[in-house]
């Protein structure tokens, strides 16, 4: 069988259909492992001169002056003097495998198995970039490419093969999934031994198909449309490839990893419900076989079990993820809240009816451990009754709120709109079912509409978006005429929309129209779990555009959006995130009641604090001078004295002689360089890295702060403190909050920060 053929199925395949239950014994009965185990077992077999002439084809040239990574040419001359055939080479071939001529049995078979793995990689990537762009995985193919060009630096006798460089050192989280699960146990269950024990044996049997579930694809995760969280969650997938999915199949990297020992919080957030959807079909399509008590424990208590544990992964503070979580804390929750939250049916009703009556007003609101305080302690029910009433009750004096005369954007729009003037509706055509002729109507007097407005755009084309069925419009009704809309085609799969044609008549432009389209329609998408737009705008669109929110700084990759928009030439792509917290067509009026609070607790604060003190007569007996502070009524205003420089820290007050500032900016570098914590920061990043130069567009280190002191560079120590910040600032934002990284830089930067008081050169 030819060598590319046998290869063709020894990796899972990139399509993004990657979402799947394995059976139990995946690990033992995997076809792909055996056809690998069994080409590798024959590879073994050959002779010495044949080992070497494969493993030439991954050995770069051993003379110095040739760039050749590979020999290529005649296998058949046993005397190893066929001459090289790559352009800039012509060496022979024992110039290939010079290095490998003195090494043993056992290390030319390790390396046999790595040029295996190589060409195992190559093969399939080369197959997968055939395939069809929405089939393909861009995120894993990356993560194949990269680790192909890593392992290429290996390839020698002795080679210790380590990934670290590139995706890190497991475990990822802490604490991971397995020490959430028996945290949840002891948190819901520990109260009771029965129940207990019924909950050791769900988290077994979770963890175990949670280890064999292959994760699905960036683009295709639910509740994962942002850029921020999807990119977070490609940093997590990357590494879920290398160390989980391809040491099963690569054997020359390290063994592999169980998912849930090296990832915890982050992962559970983003893969519990579509781990849980594909669980629920698992067990439908294998509850046939099973006998009636594994079927009352999957179907009765499993999906209990599954409910409780996501109130408290998606729970703002829960104890779960407490690395110290211990029995004593556990008596203390069942002393103070006594919850029968258990698995039994008799107890479930009460358990939601207490969980109801319970529930704290704020609790989903984000709080310091130290703030105890609620909302009811600084703005009491009855005071907000009171300003709401005034708000409403009172004249509308925008000019003061928005800087407008008129009024806010928009808001003759919406005044029209609760008065039954103007509607919105969403409209399109349809292939399935009959289309009303009301609809047909609206659809050819929007076309109309587009063509006079938009006269650069051919008229087919305008035809043919507006009634295609993937496209729809949202029009803007008045006296059941279209004077405006906007079509658009979603796309769900990738979780944006494309904004195609815009217009509002021209002699209906001045009353806002357009402001509570654009509402309308974010409203619309949020309700519909879309929360990105694109959309292509002219010169004289791009100011309309960024005053409903769009920018030019386009947040979502290329790979999701370059295969589904079309170019317009002379137009500039523009972007704009939704908020899904947010109702757009209510903002400007949550904004203005909003104002009239703050400006109704500052008038009363005012009130309270107003006071008049006598002036001081302390100059009248002699007295030179007198502390800020000690003014009366100073304090009470809630202001602070800055931090004064004492004898041993006169360096915070900005010196002209640069090499003393130098000096002192060295020590404290040193500083940071001698810490353990500072060894992801000590070179630049690899440019190998997958989407790190893409995200952060200003990289920092300390080899190159150490660079800039050198020459002279910082001249105020704002300037060292400057790049200092932007180098913890880019770790904080490429890696996910709590990973290693994250934690090192968290830590170094406290550090820092109380080495440069010491050295009298912080004063924030």
């Amino acid at each position: 069988m030819p060598k590319s053929l046998r290869l063709e199925r020894c990796l899972p395949s990139t399509s993004s259909a990657s979402g799947v239950l394995l059976p139990d014994h995946y690990v033992e009965n995997d076809p792909i492992i055996q056809t690998i185990l069994e080409a590798k077992a024959s590879e073994c077999k050959l002779s010495r001169h044949e080992k070497l002439v494969k493993l030439s084809s991954k050995s770069s040239c051993q003379v110095s002056t040739c760039q050749c990574n590979g020999w290529r040419g005649r296998r058949d001359n046993r005397l190893m003097s066929s001459t090289c055939t790559k352009s800039g080479c012509s060496h022979p071939l024992s110039s290939h495998v010079s290095h490998l001529e003195n090494a043993k049995d056992e290390q030319l078979n390790t390396l046999l198995g790595l040029v295996f793995d190589l060409d195992n990689l190559s093969v399939t990537v080369n197959k997968d970039l055939k395939k069809p762009s929405i089939e393909r995985n861009y995120v894993q193919e990356d993560t194949y490419g990269a680790v192909y060009h890593e392992l290429r630096n290996f390839v020698y006798p002795g080679s210790c093969i380590t990934l670290e460089k590139l995706f890190g050192t497991p475990p990822f989280e802490n604490p991971n999934i397995v020490k959430a699960l028996m945290n949840f146990n002891m948190y819901k269950f520990g109260h009771d031994s029965s129940q207990l024990k019924i909950a050791l044996k769900i988290s077994k049997f979770l963890t175990k198909h949670f280890d064999l579930w292959k994760w699905i694809s960036p683009k295709e995760l639910p509740h994962c449309k942002t850029f921020q969280h999807r990119k977070n969650y490609e940093f997590y997938y990357q590494r879920y490839l290398v160390f989980c999915l391809l040491p099963k199949y690569l054997h020359s990297i390290a063994p592999s990893f169980k998912m849930s020992l090296i990832f915890g919080q982050d992962i559970l957030k983003y893969t519990l419900k579509a781990f849980r959807m594909h669980l629920t079909d698992w067990c439908h399509a294998s509850a046939p076989k099973w006998s009636n008590h594994r079927k009352h424990f999957c179907m009765s208590y499993l999906p209990k079990y599954m409910n409780l544990l996501e109130e408290e992964v998606y729970a703002v503070h829960s104890p779960i993820w407490d690395l110290h979580f211990k029995d004593s804390d556990l008596k203390k929750i069942i002393l103070t809240d006594s919850l029968d939250s258990g698995l039994d049916e008799t107890k479930e009703a009460d358990h939601k009816d207490r969980r109801k009556k319970d529930k704290h007003p704020n609790e989903d609101m984000s709080m310091k451990p130290n703030e105890k305080h609620s909302i009811e302690d600084v703005l009491s029910e009855d005071k907000i009754i009171d300003i709401l009433k005034n708000v409403q009750s009172g004249p509308i004096t925008y000019s003061k709120e928005f800087g407008l005369e008129t009024g806010p954007r928009g808001h003759q729009a919406r005044t029209e709109e609760e008065h039954g003037i103007i509607r919105f509706v969403v409209i399109g055509n349809s292939l399935d079912s009959r289309v009303e002729k009301s609809t047909m109507l609206w659809l050819m007097q929007l076309r109309n509409l587009f063509r006079t407005q938009l006269p650069r755009m051919p008229v087919r084309y305008i035809t043919r978006l507006v009634f295609d069925t993937k496209h729809k419009t949202l029009a803007l009704l008045k006296d059941g005429v279209p004077i405006g809309g906007i079509c658009f085609c979603p796309f769900v799969s990738q979780g944006f929309t494309e904004i195609v044609f815009c217009a509002v008549k021209v002699d209906q432009q001045e009353n806002g129209y357009g402001t509570q389209l654009m509402n309308h329609l974010k409203d619309y998408h949020i309700q519909h779990n879309i929360l990105n737009f694109l959309t292509y705008a002219d010169k004289l669109a791009i100011e309309y555009f960024k005053k409903q929110g769009f920018s030019q700084d386009v947040r979502i990759s290329k790979k999701i959006h370059q295969e589904y928009i079309k170019h317009y030439q002379g137009a500039i792509l523009m972007h704009c995130e939704l908020n899904p917290k947010i109702i757009y067509t209510q903002l400007t009026s949550v904004i203005r009641i909003q104002k009239e609070i703050v400006k109704s607790l500052v008038e009363e604060k005012h009130m309270k604090i107003e006071r008049h003190y006598p002036g001081l007569t302390c100059f009248l007996d002699g007295v030179r001078m007198v502390t800020i502070e000690s003014i009366p009524g100073v304090m009470d205003t809630g202001w602070t004295p800055s931090t004064r420089a004492t004898r041993n820290s006169r360096v915070t007050e900005e010196t002209t002689d640069i090499d003393v500032l130098a000096k002192h900016l060295k020590k404290v570098l040193q500083f940071v360089k001698n810490n353990a914590l500072s060894e992801p920061f000590l070179n630049p990043v690899d440019k190998k890295v997958p989407g790190y130069y893409e995200l952060i567009k200003y990289p920092m280190d300390l080899s190159t702060i150490g660079k800039r002191l050198a020459s002279g560079y910082y001249v105020t120590r704002k300037l060292f403190i400057a790049d200092m910040r932007r180098m913890f600032s880019n770790c904080k934002t490429f890696n996910p909050e709590d990973s290693y990284w994250a934690n090192c830089a968290v830590e170094l930067e406290r550090l820092f920060q109380i080495k440069m008081k010491e050295m009298g050169l912080w004063d924030y």
